[in-house]
This record gives C-alpha cells, sequence and structure tokens, in this order.
C-alpha cells in the first residue's frame, strides 16, 4: 500500500474563501428567491383584484339587464317612466326590481335604487362603491336621487359596500371614464359601457388590466317619436299625428296645442287658466284656423307617461 505523502487539510485561507463563496451563492439564490417570491404576491394580489372587479362587472351587468322598466306601474307608487336616473362618466345610478320582496312591503313592483360610484380621494387606488335605496310604502322615493357627481359613497342611501379596489382609471392624471352612454339624455340611454383599469401596485409589474363590459338596455323605456301633418280646410286645418310611434309598440296619448307657453301647460287641470294654448285631445284634431302664422305643438305620452314633443309653424 503506497502511503500517503501529505496529509495535511485545507488552510485557513483557503476556508475563509470558501465560506465567502458559499456565502455569496447563498446570497444570491435568496435574493432570487425573494425576487420570485414577491412577484408571485404581486401576481397573486393582481389577480385577485382583477377577479373582485370582474365579478362586480357581471353583477353589474346583470342588474342592467333588469331594469324596472318599461313600467306598468301605477302612478300610486311614482314609478319613473324610464329606468336611468343619473349617468355620469363616475356616476351611475339606476332602478332595478329587487330579488327578494319585503314582508308586507306597499311597493308592489318592488323596485330599488342602485347607485356604481367611482372614489378617486388617492387616484393611484380608486375605490368602487355601490349603493343601494330601498323603500317599501307606496309613493316615496326619498331620500332624492343623488346627482351624478356627489360624494362618493354618499349619506342618506340604506345600504352602501365596497365592491372594487386597485381602481386606476384616474392615477397618473389620467381621465378614463368608468361607464360610457350612446346618449347624453338618461332618457333615451339604452347601451352603457364600463371599463376598469386594475392595478394593484401601479410602481410595478405586472402592468394594469383593462376590464370591460357593453350592456343594452333592454328594458330600458325608449323615449316615443312625435310627428304630425297638417291638411288645410277652408277656414279650418286637420291635425293628424297618426305617423308619431312608441319604440315599443304601445299606445300613445295625443295632446295638441295652438301657440302655448313654455313648458308646455297640463291640459287636464280643469278649469284652465287663460293662454295655456290647449285645444284637443286625439289622434285626429279638426280645427279652425286662426289668421295669421301660429305654431302647432303636438305632445305624445306612452303608457308609463314618456312625454314627446313636436311643433311646426302654419301657414
Amino acid at each position: 500500500m503506497t502511503r500517503l505523502r501529505d496529509e495535511r487539510g485545507m488552510t485557513l485561507i483557503e476556508l475563509l474563501i470558501g465560506m465567502v463563496i458559499s456565502l455569496l451563492m447563498l446570497g444570491a439564490t435568496m435574493a432570487v428567491a425573494s425576487a420570485m417570491s414577491n412577484n408571485a404576491q404581486r401576481n397573486a394580489e393582481h389577480n385577485e383584484a382583477q377577479d373582485v372587479a370582474r365579478t362586480y362587472m357581471d353583477r353589474l351587468a346583470r342588474q342592467l339587464r333588469n331594469l324596472a322598466s318599461p313600467s306598468i306601474f301605477s302612478e300610486d307608487y311614482q314609478a319613473q317612466p324610464f329606468a336611468v336616473d343619473a349617468a355620469g362618466p363616475y356616476d351611475l345610478v339606476f332602478r332595478v326590481v329587487d330579488e327578494r320582496r319585503p314582508a308586507g312591503t306597499l311597493n308592489e313592483a318592488n323596485v330599488m335604487r342602485v347607485r356604481y360610484c367611482f372614489n378617486s380621494t388617492d387616484p393611484s387606488r380608486g375605490k368602487l362603491y355601490q349603493q343601494q335605496q330601498k323603500w317599501t310604502n307606496r309613493a316615496s322615493n326619498d331620500p332624492p336621487v343623488k346627482p351624478a357627481g356627489t360624494a362618493c359613497p354618499a349619506p342618506g342611501w340604506t345600504g352602501t359596500m365596497l365592491v372594487a379596489d386597485h381602481i386606476v382609471n384616474r392615477a397618473g392624471g389620467r381621465n378614463r371614464p368608468l361607464f360610457v352612454y350612446n346618449s347624453a339624455d338618461v332618457q333615451r340611454i339604452s347601451q352603457i359601457h364600463a371599463d376598469l383599469y386594475v392595478d394593484a401596485d401601479p410602481r410595478r409589474a405586472p402592468a394594469e388590466t383593462r376590464l370591460g363590459s357593453g350592456v343594452t338596455l333592454r328594458n330600458q323605456n325608449r323615449v316615443p317619436v312625435a310627428q304630425f301633418d297638417i291638411t288645410p280646410a277652408p277656414g279650418r286645418v286637420v291635425l293628424n299625428g297618426s305617423a308619431s310611434e312608441d319604440p315599443e309598440g304601445m299606445s300613445l296619448t295625443y295632446q295638441w296645442y295652438l301657440d302655448p307657453p313654455t313648458p308646455l301647460p297640463n291640459c287636464d287641470v280643469v278649469p284652465r287658466p287663460p293662454g295655456t294654448g290647449c285645444l284637443a285631445a286625439g289622434v285626429v284634431v279638426d280645427t279652425a284656423l286662426p289668421p295669421g302664422t301660429h305654431r302647432w305643438v303636438l305632445l305624445v305620452k306612452d303608457p308609463a307617461g314618456l312625454p314627446a314633443t313636436i311643433e311646426r309653424t302654419y301657414p
């Protein structure tokens, strides 16, 4: 057997060098592991924020498809003839049919008001709130609807909850609306598009995510279209409003005016005050033609009371 000539171990310097190299490798490994853990945590937070926002985007779409209109309600409980009460870029208020009817309620249609509003006190971490307003008596809509642009959340609602966080539509000085409509007139809105930009940490990856949803308001009561023709006769005119129509195919009521004031007076008031311009009701009206040029106005209303007017100067 060959005898080992050198049985010395590692020197102190070699041992120290080995320890330093091991520490460097361990530190690099820990740094990579920490970075991966932080990235995983940020991804998890980002995905959770997305999931929460997506859940309430779906809920908003369902509610908009369940609008409390067209109305078959009587005037006893003052149901609005349209379902959208306020429509702003960051504030949407509408009416739906509540899923649960309280015992003994006089609100027979079980209508409630729903509000979605955006709180951007901290633009880098905006919050989306949902508020509800319920009533159980026939005629009350109190508290009054809060117009778009008021505080979010606002007092006077029967229920408020935070539905989504990390909304960055207004982060970095940007102005990206949450809600976009096909009309500036709430009575004519038939489509609503919602966009949420979600970012759990705008300073780091992953980048923001855009969640969008578009809804056609299939239950929204649309404004009727008023049209009429004037047919002259000796000393008279025949006013014919049969060209008027209702988008839902419902029957219309017709009220005619001659040189009326603005706004149009209520011709159902008895006795009528002078100067109302009220003529007659009906699809076709045969009336005397006064001398000179005059303004003829037709007011039509659908069964829910939603009005439309048209006027013509004749002759």
